[in-house]
């Protein structure tokens, strides 16, 4: 089963802390109509497989006219191969939830939403320059509830501002709330943003490594008290509601995306569109895929395989990684494994490799060690 994901470019202003690619021009009509052109230019990427999940990702989905939305789902069962109980994801922000639109993208076939809170704390929020607040996060939730069964709340951690005392109360209103997934993300500092700079010329703390690593632990027990499932290290959700658009990705299943920046994978090659909105209309009216692609070698598809897996409840399969790759990771990483072992980082049981709690902290490390 393969995924889709549709870039939409577009939001109303920019998160302090977000590299990636959008813009606040109000005129979507014409990169809409160049997403549905090149859908049609891509029909034969995934040659027939079906789709088991489409996700709606940006910029703000969540900002563009539900017409626009239903055009392109429209475009992509034309060409594509949808299973009827297909995951039908959008991402949407607090300050644009309504019961009308809510209604109407439920008519559409959307059935799941990822909800941009990152915090109930109106400081960190505004620090981050996002366009709701607290009480419009807990409203756009409560209408929600009312319509949709299936949805995500993002959380971010060891932002700036952010303590333990602010993490907890994150923590107590998802307890009141119950939503069936939560994504939180421990808040990383990337180029080309603006706390990145202010963070280079020291006009922006941000909480210590040991703040963060405490937040993190806090977390984990709290979600697991919750009853929730990790499985994936950012991701917890309850039985019945794993992201089948995230789960893509841990299982490197195929997936094929649409629009500036947007990236596809077909087991074999990665590819990339330009991020660049007249750039990639000009070259969609060309009758031009707008893309770079790369081969991945041998090496680049086996630790690729080591990284999503290990992040996982799932682990990584040493009996799977000989039958598919024709090598014995485990004669290869021998001393590394029995000493992630040993340290109470891992555990290997049924020849699977998985992280407990302990190992997850340090999850980059743990993978770098035992990566080819």
């Amino acid at each position: 089963m393969a995924g889709i994901y549709i870039h939409i470019p577009f939001c109303k202003q920019a998160c302090y802390y977000c590299n990636f690619h959008f813009s606040t021009t109000k005129n979507h009509n014409i990169l809409i109509k160049s997403i549905q052109d090149e859908i049609y230019l891509k029909k034969k990427f995934l040659n027939k497989e079906k789709i088991r999940s489409i996700y709606f990702g940006g910029g703000t989905p969540s900002l563009i006219k539900s017409e626009y939305i239903k055009q392109i789902i429209k475009t992509l069962k034309a060409h594509f191969i949808i299973k009827n109980n297909c995951e039908i994801t959008l991402e949407a922000n607090p300050d644009d939830i309504n019961n009308r639109k809510l209604k109407i993208w439920k008519k559409l076939g959307i059935n799941r939403l990822s909800i941009g809170i990152q915090t109930f704390n109106n400081a960190i929020l505004k620090s981050m320059n996002r366009s709701h607040n607290s009480l419009l996060a807990k409203q756009a939730l409560k209408k929600i509830k009312t319509q949709f069964n299936n949805y995500s709340i993002d959380l971010i951690y060891g932002a700036p501002k952010s303590t333990i005392k602010t993490l907890k109360k994150d923590l107590r209103i998802i307890k009141n709330i119950n939503p069936p997934h939560v994504s939180i993300y421990n808040m990383t500092v990337e180029k080309k943003t603006v706390f990145y700079n202010l963070k280079k010329f020291g006009k922006l703390k941000f909480p210590s490594i040991s703040s963060v690593l405490k937040q993190y632990e806090i977390i984990h027990k709290s979600m697991i008290e919750l009853k929730y499932i990790n499985y994936e290290i950012s991701n917890f959700s309850k039985n019945n509601f794993i992201s089948i658009h995230n789960s893509n990705y841990w299982k490197s299943k195929k997936y094929i995306g649409f629009g500036p920046s947007a990236h596809s994978y077909d087991l074999k090659y990665r590819y990339w569109n330009i991020s660049n909105n007249q750039k990639y209309i000009n070259e969609i009216n060309k009758k031009k895929l707008p893309e770079k692609k790369e081969k991945l070698s041998k090496n680049n598809i086996i630790n690729e395989h080591i990284m999503t897996r290990l992040r996982t409840i799932w682990g990584l399969n040493l009996k799977e990684i000989k039958e598919k790759f024709q090598i014995d990771l485990y004669s290869i990483k021998k001393n590394e494994l029995n000493s992630f072992k040993k340290e109470k980082h891992i555990e290997i049981n049924n020849n699977t490799i998985i992280l407990n709690k302990k190992g997850k902290i340090i999850s980059d490390y743990i993978t770098e060690k035992i990566m080819l």
